[in-house]
């Protein structure tokens, strides 16, 4: 599938290829590029300030234009007449080129170069560019930025970024929301929902950093509380930063209300963890008219609905290879409980129950002293043990807890689809979770050197964008090709550089590019990015 575009040389129309988009093995693979084509299209056409595609003068007239959105052979560009004398050539500095090539072009096209004026705009471009190629703090990045780049920015003029840039948090969002959409024309309906929590070096508090449960393991430590949105295929569709001690079942219906009153938000499918089962969730989002699936709690359940699910499991109806059985029970409002058993999952249950009683086991047999189970020492000095106490493994509960091993249920409040299809649904929800990951440890969205709340706020933002980039970059890539890791993807851009020249006898510059991999090659032509190979005069 290529972008073609008719334009005419006197009385004859010819045409030419604009962009090369991909090749479809399949109808669904055929249909996501047939939306990516309507999005470049329409990126070309924003480029043009509005004219069609056919309105556009032949390539004779705009040279520079042209060579600016073809793809076809960039490395075949015809090479200028240099007289050097390479005796008198020595390197000046030697600079990244790749990830601006490719990530300033989608910084372009989803629109982010609108927010700010030209100069902390471009400051914007290159604090996210750092993030995706090297994350650290504002100031590693900006002396990354100066020595590997060739972008000497002070550090104040990225503070004063931030500073500009937080009040467009909304209207950021918005953007990312309709660049989201405009690739998944029909999918955007189904939303994944996940919480996560980012922790400071610090237990000073404020309106923002709090204590609270982290799932990091870092209670001593305050933290703050991210909330994440997704669609199907792991691209962002929005986000919120909550104080530390948020509880994350609060969380769910403070964002849907909030995105739907920023975001054209129409039909939803909610699909989140168990942290969101609550009746008050289940309540609003009822409410509200949004379907969803959401990981039921089996074990707070009345007593007759967990009789039975204990019992009788091996008549339920097959699922799949993994999921051996599944049953079906109706509750109040409307709403169904679907229960799954699966050999796997109730082998890990007992194997992770058995770690964990065994190093009971190793303390209680230690001492007998609960006083001596309290192993945090600051906490220890203020307990006191009256009188002889015996420990020992309550048996009833490890059978009770024995029982469910392997269970799993979702509930859900959409009467019409079938099982199958809403247990598929649930289990894309590890999308969500890869989409933290890359944002916690790709992008390194901790740890957080700032401490006031709106440089925090603004730091997650700047992430959010950087993370809306390389999802976007992944995609089309592997839309064309094998799919690329972000590790690899952040290599092949590394390697792609310039060695700029100084002739010590004329005092002249010149641009010296290196030669580009196979994949990189494939990642410009992928992105529809021209790149120079041929050496030149620089000012």
């Amino acid at each position: 599938m290529q972008i073609c575009e008719s334009y005419r040389i006197g009385k004859t129309v010819r045409q030419r290829v604009l962009r090369h988009v991909g090749v479809a093995y399949d109808e669904a693979h055929l249909l996501e590029l047939k939306n990516l084509a309507k999005y470049l299209i329409e990126q070309l056409q924003k480029e043009r300030n509005g004219p069609t595609l056919f309105e556009r003068p032949p390539p004779e007239a705009a040279p520079q234009e042209q060579n600016a959105v073809s793809s076809e052979r960039p490395e075949e560009l015809p090479a200028p007449k240099l007289p050097v004398d390479l005796s008198t050539l020595t390197e000046k500095k030697r600079l990244i080129e790749g990830f601006h090539d490719i990530f300033g072009r989608l910084f372009r096209e989803l629109g982010f170069h609108e927010f700010l004026a030209k100069r902390p705009s471009k400051t914007l471009l290159d604090t996210i560019i750092a993030r995706i190629a090297s994350p650290a703090s504002k100031r590693c990045s900006q002396e990354f930025l100066e020595v590997d780049f060739g972008r000497s920015i002070p550090l104040d003029s990225i503070y004063n970024m931030m500073d500009l840039l937080l009040p467009y948090e909304e209207e950021i969002q918005k953007c990312v929301y309709n660049s989201t959409c405009a690739l998944f024309r029909d999918q955007v309906s189904i939303v994944l929902f996940d919480v996560t929590t980012l922790y400071f070096e610090s237990i000073i508090q404020d309106g923002l950093r709090d204590f609270g449960y982290s799932k990091d393991q870092k209670f001593h430590m305050t933290q703050v509380v991210l909330a994440l949105a997704t669609n199907v295929e792991g691209f962002p569709l929005g986000y919120k930063l909550f104080p530390g001690n948020t509880a994350e079942v609060s969380t769910l219906i403070q964002c849907l209300e909030e995105w739907k009153a920023v975001l054209p938000i129409k039909e939803v499918f909610l699909v989140a963890d168990r942290a969101m089962m609550s009746d008050g969730n289940l309540e609003a989002l009822e409410a509200a008219k949004i379907k969803y699936v959401i990981a039921a709690k089996l074990k707070k359940y009345p007593k007759a609905i967990k009789e039975s699910i204990l019992a009788n499991k091996g008549t339920w109806t097959t699922v799949n290879d993994e999921e051996h059985c599944k049953q079906e029970i109706s509750l109040p409002d409307n709403r169904r409980l679907i229960v799954t058993y699966n050999e796997k999952r109730a082998k890990k249950d007992f194997q992770d129950r058995e770690r964990l009683l065994e190093k009971m086991q190793k303390h209680l047999g230690k001492s007998k002293n609960p006083k001596k189970l309290v192993t945090n020492q600051g906490y220890a000095k203020f307990v006191k043990a009256n009188g002889e106490v015996k420990l020992v493994i309550n048996e009833e509960k490890i059978a009770e807890e024995a029982a469910w091993d392997g269970f799993h249920g979702i509930v859900t409040n959409d009467i019409s689809s079938k099982a199958e299809e809403l247990l598929e649904r649930y289990r894309r929800l590890w999308i969500i979770e890869e989409c933290f990951r890359i944002e916690k440890h790709n992008l390194a969205v901790r740890p957080i050197f700032h401490w006031k709340s709106e440089r925090i706020q603004a730091h997650i933002l700047i992430c959010y964008m950087a993370f809306a980039l390389v999802r976007h970059a992944e995609w089309r890539i592997q839309l064309q090709q094998k799919s690329i890791s972000i590790e690899d993807m952040r290599r092949e851009l590394w390697r792609v550089q310039v060695s700029i020249l100084n002739d010590s006898k004329t005092e002249k510059n010149y641009r010296l590019p290196s030669s580009m991999s196979v994949k990189a090659k494939k990642i410009y032509r992928a992105m529809g990015v021209a790149r120079n190979l041929t050496a030149c005069e620089v000012t």
